[in-house]
């Protein structure tokens, strides 16, 4: 049923990437552009705390729904398993089951569905990591040593 010759590209690293490169980036601006008594640091901390959880926000909602849809297509009990909602049916997003069999070391034997599971694992710690860096860099970004 499933296709062991089938690729999943894999774009987490590049996620990872780009998400280093726009902390560089509001660091350099905020330390060149803007180190001054005029410079408007609040919008550059609004600016990347907002950047920075929109672009984690649609890129879940985009690599759930590839896992998902791999899981539908080659293993549709296990999907309905894991989208059921009591009282809704099968097809709604439920992390209550679907967490937890990401973490499972349940992969069905599937190295596509593996390698799925495992890069949705290293979104998480990025989702976490921006999380974490938020908590961080606003004040660093806001903080006006001129006041």
């Amino acid at each position: 049923m499933t296709n062991m010759n089938q690729s999943h590209p894999s774009r987490v690293r590049f996620y990872w990437y780009a998400w280093l490169g726009v902390v560089a980036v509001a660091l350099v601006v905020r330390f060149t552009v803007f180190f001054g008594p005029l410079g408007d640091h609040c919008g550059l901390s609004f600016a990347y705390s907002a950047g920075t959880w929109l672009s984690i926000i649609v890129l879940s909602s985009i690599e759930g729904h590839r896992l998902m849809s791999y899981l539908k297509q080659h293993f549709p009990q296990k999907w309905e398993e894991i989208t059921y909602v009591p009282g809704l049916g099968s097809g709604m997003r439920n992390s209550f089951r679907s967490l937890p069999w990401l973490y499972a070391p349940d992969d069905t034997g599937d190295p596509v569905l593996a390698q799925m599971k495992k890069d949705y694992q290293l979104l998480i710690a990025l989702i976490l990591m921006v999380f974490f860096s938020n908590v961080i860099m606003f004040p660093l970004l806001t903080y006006d040593r001129a006041a």
